[in-house]
């Protein structure tokens, strides 16, 4: 759970896809996202997971994008056996080829959100997401708290990480026993998470309490966000793109396997 929550944090470069607007980048993983949650078919899915590594790769983050597609593992294979017992489950169903295919289907869809998701947050800092967010008309004070949870994600994942490991070194045993006993033995690592967690909301309110949150209503920002001739290139190509796709989705004859 750790590795993907370092999904959310960002990482410094100078590549074309820092470069681009965050409204631009936002777009496009959103199509991505939508693109995925239009087919169920692999072959689709796959184009749009390799699309994304691409994006990746031209980014220079691609190590970290694949380490939160690999740590995303277990709730991949979570959704499957869920949705794989849920069609087991319905009048007529019984143990075939085609249940485990449509449960496969949509676990890898999931791999499509996460890595498109992971791909924007990567290359884009909280403060550029809260203007983005802001020339949207977005209330400030939902952007404010969406980005400070963004923020101290990452940070509360590491936390976590180092509770396990002091816990574990004082003989606590997380993999023995049955789920019951496995879930106990999370108290001694959920307890100190909570603390700090409302140990570090508490600095923050006092922290933007002393600098007067909230007295003005119309913020002022170190940068604009501009578009530039690239970004409206790229957003144009991106949503071509997109229409393309719900056109053979929904009016086009092509058979995809």
């Amino acid at each position: 759970m750790s590795t993907i929550l370092r999904g959310l944090q960002f990482y410094p470069g100078k590549t074309i896809i820092h470069k681009l607007d965050p409204r631009v980048k936002l777009v496009i993983s959103l199509l991505l996202m939508a693109t995925a949650a239009l087919y169920l078919e692999v072959t689709i899915i796959t184009m749009v997971i390799v699309v994304e590594a691409l994006l990746s790769i031209v980014a220079k983050v691609f190590s970290r994008w694949a380490r939160t597609v690999y740590g995303a593992a277990p709730l991949i294979i979570l959704v499957f056996i869920a949705n794989f017992l849920f069609k087991l489950s319905m009048p007529g169903q019984s143990l075939s080829f085609q249940s485990i295919y449509e449960s496969l289907q949509l676990a890898y869809r999931l791999v499509a959100f996460l890595a498109s998701f992971s791909i924007f947050f990567l290359t884009t800092t909280p403060e550029e997401l809260g203007m983005a967010l802001t020339k949207m008309k977005v209330p400030y004070m939902y952007t404010f708290a969406f980005i400070s949870a963004i923020r101290f994600t990452p940070i509360l994942a590491e936390e976590l990480q180092s509770i396990v490991d002091a816990q574990r070194s004082r003989g606590l045993e997380l993999e023995k026993g049955n789920i019951i006993t496995r879930l106990r033995r999370y108290i001694p690592i959920l307890v100190p998470l909570m603390v700090n967690v409302l140990r570090r909301s508490y600095e923050l309110a006092e922290a933007i309490e002393v600098k007067c949150f909230g007295a003005k209503k119309n913020r002022t920002y170190l940068r604009e966000l501009k578009m530039t001739t690239k970004d409206w290139i790229t957003l144009s190509a991106s949503i071509t793109l997109f229409t393309v796709a719900i056109y053979i989705r929904y009016f086009s004859r092509i058979s995809i396997p």
